[in-house]
């Protein structure tokens, strides 16, 4: 119930400090990916989300964007109580933010309970002449490199915006499916829906550098317990066998 309670307090000073997002359209991706390049029969998949609208894009996690409105909905109810146990489990914590007016992206991603934020590059593509049809969309592929890793998309014209999930944008058709060649990160485009959908941009955040928020990321991997305890306190007990044997092999990340 206490922890309940803590994280509860967590998610409202969180929520009355975010900056909203209106999207007109969103496009929802499957998005499987690995942790652990040493065991790659261990798949992880979430729902995702590219919101848009004329001006701003946004991507995210669609299961927390879902359990923090359900949250949201409760406590306009008067409920205080939250039973995290039943809601979807949320591991994506990387978030896109694209202004489009001022040609300029942000990504936030957390350590432990911190979110950082930190300005990243738009990818340079190659376009390749494949040619190939997605569900209802004829498709073209293209070519990038993220993190030293060849990332193959496919995009079709017919729905005309320079957009994609993650930072897989700036090609002249909506990204329908993306992949790197080993197949560790995988998103795929499973819905459309028109109409105003509302989420949050994190307005606690400590603005950085990506190369000083994979320094803070690594920290932690390198004492998981450690860290943790550092950055909570004493306000969650921890198991410190349980948390490092949690990271031991987290080893690959999609930025």
């Amino acid at each position: 119930m206490k922890k309940h309670f803590l994280l509860l307090l967590v998610f409202i000073t969180n929520f009355i400090s975010a900056q909203n997002f209106t999207s007109d359209i969103a496009y929802f991706y499957s998005y499987s990916y690995h942790t652990d390049s040493t065991n790659v029969n261990k798949i992880n998949t979430e729902d995702t989300v590219l919101l848009t609208n004329s001006t701003e894009s946004l991507f995210c996690s669609y299961t927390k964007m879902k359990n923090d409105s359900t949250i949201l909905s409760n406590i306009k109810k008067g409920s205080l109580v939250i039973d995290y146990s039943v809601l979807p489990k949320s591991k994506v914590n990387q978030i896109i933010y694209f202004d489009k007016g001022k040609e300029s992206m942000i990504a936030y991603d957390k350590v432990i309970n911190v979110t950082f934020s930190f300005p990243v590059s738009f990818l340079r593509w190659n376009l390749g002449s494949d040619i190939k049809k997605i569900g209802e969309f004829d498709c073209q592929n293209a070519y990038c490199y993220v993190n030293g890793r060849k990332f193959e998309a496919w995009f079709t014209k017919s729905i005309p915006i320079s957009e994609g999930p993650y930072r897989f944008k700036g090609l002249p058709g909506l990204v329908i499916e993306v992949y790197d060649d080993k197949k560790l990160f995988h998103f795929v485009l499973n819905g459309i829906k028109k109409g105003s959908i509302k989420s949050d941009l994190p307005k606690n955040h400590i603005p950085t550098t990506k190369e000083n928020f994979v320094n803070k990321r690594n920290e932690f991997l390198n004492d998981p317990a450690g860290v943790t305890k550092v950055y909570m306190g004493d306000r969650i007990k921890i198991d410190p066998q349980i948390v490092n044997n949690n990271f031991k092999n987290y080893n690959v990340f999609l930025d």
